[in-house]
């Protein structure tokens, strides 16, 4: 492994989370955590009906954390669960109208923080930004990244 400068991966990783922090912004009242908003988020955007696990795989949280989260936007009515008719323990998730309309009031509010910065650094600043974080992030996932 290479010798790399602890204190300076420690302050990079701080920007990376603060860079995070600084761009998430919460609405009173609705969704209450960055984590319900990802989930109903990758719901709403997937071509397939999405299962916990494969959410779990998508976030990267744990089986147990997407089942809470699922479980608490099941009772705010914003998503129903399909169970399969063959294994009645299976089933994927569907957004619901309540969970759509808040969705819309959501992210209008959610996303401004991002919008600014597109401006303020330029499209082309901006793409590069967010191909970068996204090949980070595949590379993460993939376990590209050696150890």
């Amino acid at each position: 492994m290479e010798n790399f400068n602890w204190i300076d991966m420690l302050e990079k990783m701080q920007d990376i989370r603060l860079f995070s922090s600084l761009h998430i912004r919460r609405k009173k009242g609705g969704i209450t955590s960055t984590q319900e908003l990802d989930i109903l988020s990758r719901i709403v955007l997937s071509d397939v009906l999405l299962t916990p696990l494969e959410l779990s795989v998508l976030t990267g949280l744990s089986k147990s954390a997407v089942s809470r989260l699922i479980e608490h936007l099941e009772r705010e009515g914003f998503l129903t669960k399909e169970y399969n008719t063959k294994d009645k323990r299976s089933y994927t998730l569907l957004i619901t109208e309540k969970g759509n309309q808040e969705m819309k009031e959501t992210y209008q509010h959610y996303l401004e923080p991002i919008y600014k910065l597109r401006k303020t650094i330029g499209e082309e600043r901006f793409e590069s930004l967010t191909t970068q974080i996204k090949e980070a992030n595949n590379m993460l996932q993939n376990k590209e990244v050696n150890k």
